[in-house]
């Protein structure tokens, strides 16, 4: 591995090879980089070009050109490149797969410190899941393990399995930290908390625990507590859907709707339209369960329902507090939908989601909550369904297959080394929009695409994904 090519994007996205001399040269001084975030990139003469996340680390320069001699030319990285990078450099990386801790079968060493052996191995379960942006971390209990699963990119990934030494106390430790019951192991418990990773990113963990046949499981969704940027251009409509979506929000009442299962990416929509219509000017409003993202300037409220504190009881408060703009998480009942109608109804902007498999879906299930016809007439301003599907990488043109055996993935053993997962790095949004279409005084309703499939299809024909990806999200399509 020594030998190998080292590949670091830019934020401009240029590519820069780190050579094997200077990579050596960095793993020397791995601390003095850690803690000055900077990684010399290219040396000549009397320049080094050096990886900064900000130009505004003008120690790290000031730094790097006393010990060198140099002329610093900064260059700079994205914060998750630079921090990949740094991690790297380790001879012990901090990556599940290639750490032998987790499998320690000396239960005499583990007896001695068994509180620090755990924490350690949380730790670097918890820094790899950043490293690999996993949104969901899997600890399943198996005979002789209890094998730990990231969810990156929609997809389960296997990691490296912790011994069965540790599982108990491995769960335990989890409880604790989310201030759940310890003694109780018959019962699904729910609790939260917050990890801060060597490099200071603030992780919020939602975790959730399920006694099973082999013990207890537990599954912890992955928050990164820090600003998000929330763009239009980042959700993956195109041109004519995002004008259609601006021109729904900037209506002063009505419902809009995103449909979808359950990680579809409904919640980021909704989020990347709050964001677009926040202003001094709107009173918005949001209930919602849980909180994923907090936004300045907006009152968000999770529903609570061991106090009676549920979505229809909220809407009806927002009601009496004089809102511009209201956010449902989830429109769940008859009574819930009646109250975001009778809202979109009397003046306000409604935006909510619904579990429907597609866009004209929305109106039958909404019809099926009690929704007479004409309310939904009068008040649907647009429905969207979305997918995520993975994108292809742009490293390795997403065809891993051609060049590793499926024990040599992609990202672990090439020699320009990629990161990605079998080919794939990254998702993007597909979408299907349906708007009503006033004709006659009656409201009928138009379809951007008929169905997901013909979304997909753009980005297919854009090199952005490809037909096995959105068949393993949409299913094979029955041409008959």
């Amino acid at each position: 591995m020594s030998g190998d090519i080292r590949i670091v994007t830019t934020s401009a996205g240029e590519t820069i090879e780190i050579s094997p001399h200077l990579w050596a040269k960095n793993q020397e001084q791995q601390a003095l980089l850690v803690r000055f975030l900077a990684l010399p990139l290219r040396e000549e003469d009397g320049m080094l070009w050096l990886g900064l996340d900000s130009l505004s680390n003008l120690s790290a320069c000031e730094t790097f050109a006393f010990l060198t001699g140099k002329i610093i030319e900064p260059v700079l990285l994205t914060n998750q490149e630079l921090k990949h990078w740094l991690q790297a450099l380790s001879p012990q990386p901090l990556q599940v797969e290639e750490n032998p801790v987790f499998y320690i079968e000396d239960v005499t060493a583990v007896e001695q410190k068994p509180d620090d052996t755990v924490i350690q191995l949380l730790d670097q379960i918890f820094e790899n899941a950043l490293h690999q942006q996993a949104s969901d971390i899997h600890l399943e209990p198996r005979t002789d393990c209890l094998q730990v699963r990231f969810r990156i990119d929609g997809v389960l990934q296997n990691q490296t399995p912790i011994s069965s030494v540790f599982a108990n106390r491995v769960i335990s430790r989890l409880k604790l930290l989310a201030k759940l019951d310890i003694s109780e192991m018959r019962l699904p418990q729910d609790g939260r908390f917050h990890f801060k990773t060597t490099f200071s990113d603030v992780l919020d963990l939602r975790l959730s625990t399920l006694p099973t046949n082999l013990g207890e499981k537990a599954v912890l969704r992955v928050q990164q507590n820090k600003p998000v940027t929330l763009a239009f251009s980042d959700l993956g409509m195109n041109d004519n859907q995002q004008r259609i979506f601006r021109h729904a929000l900037s209506q002063p009442q009505g419902l809009i709707l995103v449909t979808g299962p359950t990680g579809s990416g409904k919640s980021i929509t909704l989020y990347t339209a709050l964001s677009s219509l926040n202003c001094v000017e709107k009173h918005i409003m949001t209930a919602e369960d849980p909180i994923e993202i907090e936004l300045e300037g907006i009152i968000q409220t999770q529903i609570n329902p061991s106090v009676g504190l549920d979505f229809s009881r909220l809407l009806r408060t927002f009601l009496r507090q004089d809102p511009d703009i209201i956010m449902l998480g989830e429109i769940r009942d008859e009574e819930s939908a009646a109250m975001a109608l009778r809202a979109a109804q009397t003046g306000h902007l409604v935006l909510s989601t619904l579990h429907t498999n597609d866009a004209p879906s929305a109106i039958s299930r909404l019809r099926q909550l009690g929704i007479r016809q004409h309310e939904i007439d009068g008040s649907l301003l647009l429905v969207i369904a979305q997918r995520l599907v993975r994108k292809c990488c742009p490293k390795c043109a997403g065809k891993p297959s051609e060049n590793y055996s499926d024990t040599e993935k992609c990202g672990q053993k090439s020699v320009s080394f990629c990161d990605c997962h079998q080919g794939y790095k990254g998702r993007v949004g597909i979408y299907q929009l349906l708007q009503p279409d006033l004709r006659d005084n009656q409201a009928q309703y138009r379809l951007d695409f008929p169905d997901l499939y013909q979304a997909g299809l753009e980005k297919i024909k854009a090199g952005i994904s490809d037909v096995a990806e959105i068949q393993r999200v949409l299913g094979v399509k029955d041409e008959a």
